[in-house]
């Protein structure tokens, strides 16, 4: 079925929400429900939406559709690029469409007639049988016998503002997760927000009354990470696997001056989490402040015109609201290698931006805002997180700076 041929690929298979939205599109549309397919209907359906949801308030259902379009786009120029059947959501509508590919007609061949001149007439159609054996296995075995290699895949993006020097001969990236900084106290793990390094620990009101309450010192501990950052993990790892490209992960604490020299780093962390990009001299414009009570926000050092000074995310118990991501490319401190950091003020926020820079119709709108612009000292790039049910909905572009 074309519907699960579309599911099954890498477009689509980490991505439970358009996954589901999908299904239920199809399912509804060819079960005689079409007329019944309004925005009402699928934010309750497909989005859980309580009876009280309203669509001029809330969008999601207009954003996920949007997405979804763009998925189904990127599908049938990519893998789905020889599939017969075409599955579309044409704008204005929420029914899908469901059409043939049109395929050109072959040519009419005219048989050709073969005089009986000395050869018999089985005799000249086994040798045209032959030969034509011959040719189709030249085609299939003569790369082979010749000892031609078959080409890597070369990812598209190898260009691309953002991905410029992570990918093409030679190219080698390891991929450096951040782990929160967790107190063990024995057999209990204690999580202050505002201690991300060992250093920060003497503050801690809260590790002190549990020091005081246990008798024992606290240890510092790296034991996991966020689900934003472990979906990161995946879908960047697909990424460069689309590519021939190896990811090696590697833990923070882990992480050696060494591996900058080696080759291009990548760090996915909430940015709030301590790893070697912080001991890092270079240029940001943008830059994460913790604040009192546990609040966070995004600083902008450089606003330009219609811009914001600040950019506070609004979370609601951390599983529902607008989160806020920064995605940096700087220079290395090796000629030729490159080092991105990606992090969201929480792991959703961090989630939606590996989304968004692995994501192909994502990556040429981002292309086209940037323009021709370049920067030698790296780009910065801002983006919105929407939340609903501990889920990434959307993640739309805010703004880029390129850095001084």
């Amino acid at each position: 079925m074309q519907v699960d041929r579309i599911l099954a690929s890498e477009l689509f298979r980490d991505s439970p929400i358009q996954r589901r939205l999908l299904t239920y599109l199809v399912d509804q549309s060819f079960g005689g429900e079409a007329a019944n397919l309004k925005e009402y209907t699928i934010g309750t359906s497909v989005f859980q939406r309580g009876d009280n949801f309203d669509p001029r308030t809330d969008s999601i259902v207009r954003v996920q559709v949007g997405v979804l379009r763009k998925k189904l786009a990127a599908y049938y120029e990519g893998p789905g690029a020889q599939d017969e059947i075409l599955i579309e959501v044409p704008r204005g509508h929420y029914a899908p469409q469901v059409s043939s590919r049109q395929t050109p007609a072959a040519p009419a061949v005219t048989p050709a007639i073969i005089p009986n001149r000395g050869i018999p007439f089985r005799y000249a159609i086994a040798g045209l049988v032959m030969g034509m054996i011959l040719v189709a296995a030249f085609d299939r075995w003569g790369p082979v016998l010749r000892n031609e290699a078959k080409p890597a895949a070369q990812s598209e993006w190898r260009d691309h503002p953002v991905w410029r020097g992570f990918f093409g001969h030679g190219a080698v990236t390891k991929l450096v997760v951040g782990v929160p900084l967790m107190i063990g106290f024995g057999g209990v793990l204690v999580r202050d927000t505002q201690v991300n390094r060992p250093e920060e620990l003497a503050g801690s009101e809260r590790i002190r009354q549990m020091e005081a309450q246990t008798g024992r010192k606290g240890t510092p501990m790296e034991l996991y990470t966020g689900l934003g950052e472990a979906t990161g993990i995946n879908v960047l790892t697909r990424f460069f696997h689309s590519a021939s490209q190896d990811l090696p992960l590697i833990r923070n604490r882990l992480t050696k001056w060494q591996d900058l020299s080696d080759g291009n780093l990548i760090f996915l962390a909430s940015l709030r989490f301590r790893t070697l990009r912080q001991e890092l001299s270079r240029p940001t414009d943008f830059e994460f402040v913790g604040m009192a009570g546990g609040a966070t926000m995004i600083h902008n050092r450089r606003q330009l015109p219609g811009e914001a000074a600040t950019y506070e995310p609004q979370m609601t118990d951390g599983a529902a609201g607008t989160d806020y991501a920064l995605v940096t490319v700087w220079p290395g401190t090796f000629p030729g290698r490159r080092i991105m950091a990606i992090g969201g003020s929480h792991t959703w926020g961090t989630e939606g931006a590996v989304e968004y820079i692995t994501d192909g119709p994502s990556l040429r709108e981002l292309r086209d805002k940037i323009g021709k612009e370049t920067g030698a000292n790296g780009l910065q790039l801002l983006l919105k997180v929407d939340v609903r049910d501990s889920q990434v909905v959307s993640t739309s572009y805010v703004t880029h700076h390129w850095l001084r």
